[in-house]
């Protein structure tokens, strides 16, 4: 156990979970999302105060989503 309440220490094995990149895509045509290149985001709010980061590959989806 370490010292900083809420802190543990890990356990010295290889963790089982596998890690993978994962490419956004467009939130109104679901296009993979090439991220070297700038691309439009919105954020959206919900009731329970979460945001929401929405990616579009670009202005057209970005406008045709927003129009829903």
């Amino acid at each position: 156990m370490s010292d900083t309440p809420g802190i543990e220490e890990r356990d010295s094995r290889r963790d089982d979970a596998v890690t993978r990149s994962v490419t956004p895509v467009c939130s109104h045509c679901n296009t993979p999302i090439d991220t070297t290149t700038w691309y439009p985001i919105v954020t959206e709010t919900k009731e329970d105060g979460s945001v929401v980061l929405h990616s579009f590959c670009d202005e057209t989806c970005q406008a045709a989503w927003s129009g829903r």
